[in-house]
């Protein structure tokens, strides 16, 4: 049996060796292009990775805008609760001076009907008197 296989594999050896060539081309075709396809992922890699470093650096940068506006509104907060407290306290200020026109107006009122009595009296002593 094991000589009827050689036999018929030194037959079929002409036939092998005109296979090699094609096999060799479509191995070397095949290696070819799986080398381009891996240069073409390689491409494709470094541009979204130069992407992704740009959207991190415009992240960043918005971070620090973002953190900068805190800070301000922060201090805006701060600044309007100073303001508030101030408003209020002049409020308070200004009811006092409101009260305090008040009663200077009604001791005004008084003292001035008081003095047009005193005058009307010094005439009539006056007039009585002569």
């Amino acid at each position: 049996m094991w000589p009827k296989v050689l036999m018929q594999l030194f037959e079929l050896l002409p036939h092998v060796s005109r296979l090699v060539p094609i096999a060799d081309r479509y191995l070397s075709a095949k290696a070819s292009s799986e080398t381009a396809n891996e240069a073409a992922f390689s491409a494709i890699a470094e541009d979204v990775r130069g992407d992704l470093g740009q959207v991190t650096r415009a992240h960043a940068a918005l971070y620090r805008q973002l953190q900068d506006h805190g800070n301000q509104i922060s201090e805006l907060s701060t600044d309007l609760r100073i303001t508030r407290t101030l408003a209020e306290q002049n409020d308070k200020r200004l009811a006092a001076i409101d009260n305090k026109l008040d009663s200077l107006d009604t001791y005004l009122k008084v003292s001035a009907g008081l003095l047009v009595l005193l005058v009307i009296l010094v005439l009539v002593l006056i007039v009585r008197g002569h």
